[in-house]
């Protein structure tokens, strides 16, 4: 697992923590979608949660990629370092 892998399943532990549920297993294909029972306000909070961990806001340009799984996210993050 990559170290921003690590830090989107840090952070979505902090979620679950914050909704007072048990955190299910994570690793890098782990689908982000409803199976995980994350409501858009989870989402968010995981966005905001990930902004404060890396200094870094992917989303501010309006663009919306496909995000299926951790890696996914962790990719958008991962890019954004770049430009």
């Amino acid at each position: 697992m990559t170290a921003t892998e690590e830090i989107v399943v840090a952070s979505l532990r902090e979620v679950f923590e914050n909704k007072g549920l048990e955190s299910p297993e994570r690793s890098e294909q782990t689908p982000l979608d409803t199976i995980l029972g994350l409501e858009s306000l989870d989402c968010a909070e995981l966005v905001v949660r990930l902004e404060s961990a890396t200094g870094l806001d992917p989303f501010a340009t309006g663009a919306a990629p496909t995000i299926q799984t951790v890696a996914d996210l962790a990719k958008v993050y991962d890019e954004s370092t770049a430009v």
